[in-house]
């Protein structure tokens, strides 16, 4: 018995000495491999060095000695010339032999710095790949790591800065309860607004080398609550939130420049929204789009923007109830705010339907185009800019309830002004022109549509542009003109 333990005990050290041999080997091998051979490819490349060498210089010594030889008269050259033959060739040779090492020097260093290059978008990668998966974490907070992660890879990694945008994007258009419970709902309401406050972050600053600005930053189809864009300075950029839902809410871009960019809300949906437009510079070939928006008890705040000439806010073919349209702003600098409310180019509200609605633009100056061709109106007041210059204004209006225009005071010192209501129902237009100046231009009314419920003219100082009624007033309407005016009629 004694024997037969001893006998396993000597077995089981054999396996245990040979275990450790095998490890030992392993591991001399892995050093091996790490290590520089330099038995091996050395010592290959050294002769092969060698050998070229020694080829390439009697190559060019013969190639010298001939030409010389062709120079010398076919004689061959003598022992004066054969030392210069020997030191140029020599000369020749090692010149070559360094210019083949520089570019072999420099081929490795571009092998290098590819290699380098590879690792680095291997590297963020994996820190897209884990900032990603953060972001669709069921917690909040694992969900605030990612966006910051996103945010922050944006800044180090230009190259592959536009998925990380599209993939914050794309996150914020996702509905914001999607994950269910009201203590979740509260942390992806702190996860959305830390989304807006990156965003608008790297949109204040056109300089920075993190800006987003050449990012095209597409919301379209989410549903949001507040959009935070203040003070963003955008030029060239697009910024879309077609067909979104917006409620309850505030979406603010106050004060943003825009210049040779696109906001567009095409499509969208608004109820109860504050949409605060204050201050907005809208400059270069702009476009400021509410296309098509269906607006129910909600407030547009667009006092103080300048709209400069090239530049468009549209609002067509919009379905606008129960809502304000503030372009005139209600508070104590009201007066002051004339001077930084133009419209230099283009506000359009064509073939849109405004119900108790107010469109009220007294504080501004106008020296673009104002359009509302064709637009339906119930119960609507609409006030024009009151200093008119170069430009064109259409009020070609389709009264499908009361509906209220005020012009003046004022003045119309150049440009067309025009009044041509497109049918609509009977006896609900009231037009009032009050201490209006019309030293230029061409005030132009049509009455010819039973839709006239008054008009009253009342010009001020001395007539010098035209004035030019067309067709028949109702007899019901009550149309007062100016006896003094000189009037054109068709």
């Amino acid at each position: 018995m004694e024997d037969a333990l001893a006998d396993a005990g000597d077995r089981r050290s054999l396996g245990l000495e040979k275990a450790r041999a095998v490890r030992v080997a392993v591991t001399r091998s892995v050093v091996a491999l790490g290590e520089p051979k330099m038995g091996g490819s050395l010592y290959i490349l050294l002769p092969f060095a060698a050998i070229t060498a020694i080829v390439l210089f009697f190559a060019l010594f013969i190639i010298l000695w001939a030409v010389t030889a062709i120079l010398l008269g076919f004689h061959a050259p003598n022992d004066k010339t054969l030392p210069a033959i020997l030191t140029v060739s020599v000369s020749l040779t090692a010149l070559i032999g360094a210019s083949l090492g520089a570019i072999y020097a420099f081929r490795k260093q571009i092998l290098a710095e590819r290699e380098g290059l590879r690792a680095d978008q291997q590297v963020y990668s994996d820190r897209y790949v884990k900032a990603a998966e953060l972001l669709a974490h069921e917690r909040p907070s694992a969900r605030l790591a990612g966006l910051h992660s996103l945010a922050i890879l944006a800044d180090d990694w230009r190259e592959g800065r536009t998925p990380c945008v599209m993939a914050i994007c794309s996150y914020l258009r996702l509905p914001n309860l999607a994950f269910g419970g009201e203590e979740r709902n509260l942390g992806e309401q702190e996860v959305q607004r830390t989304a807006w406050k990156s965003i608008r972050a790297r949109l204040l600053n056109l300089d920075s080398e993190h800006s987003w600005n050449d990012q095209e930053l597409d919301f379209s189809g989410g549903h949001f609550q507040v959009v935070d864009l203040d003070q963003v300075k955008l030029a060239g950029a697009m910024v879309q939130f077609r067909n979104c839902t917006f409620r309850d809410g505030e979406i603010r871009l106050r004060g943003a420049v825009i210049e040779d960019a696109l906001v567009d809300f095409t499509g969208s949906t608004f109820k109860n929204m504050k949409i605060l437009l204050s201050g907005m510079k809208v400059k270069g070939r702009s476009v400021v789009s509410f296309d098509e928006v269906e607006s129910a008890g909600s407030s547009f705040a667009l006092d103080r923007m300048h709209i400069e000439n090239d530049a468009t806010l549209l609002i067509r073919r919009a379905e606008i109830s129960d809502s304000e349209l503030l372009f005139d702003s209600n508070d104590d600098l009201f007066y002051l705010h004339s001077r930084s409310s133009n419209i230099d180019g283009e506000v359009e509200f064509s073939d849109s339907k405004l119900k108790r609605t107010n469109v009220h633009m007294y504080s501004y100056s106008l020296s673009g185009r104002l359009v509302f061709a064709d637009v339906e109106t119930e119960d609507v007041e609409i006030s024009i800019p009151p200093n008119i210059s170069g430009t064109y204004v259409n009020l070609d209006v389709k009264p499908a309830g009361p509906t209220r225009i005020r012009i003046g005071p004022g003045r119309l010192s150049d440009g067309d002004l025009r009044i041509r209501p497109r049918g609509g129902q009977p006896a609900v237009l009231d037009v009032d022109i009050t201490d209006f100046e019309l030293s230029g231009g061409e005030l132009r009314i049509h009455g010819d549509h039973p839709c006239w419920k008054a008009l009253r003219v009342d010009l001020a100082g001395e007539q010098k542009g035209r004035l030019v009624i067309s067709g028949r007033f109702s007899p019901a309407a009550d149309v007062d003109i100016d006896s003094f005016a000189e009037i054109q009629r068709y």
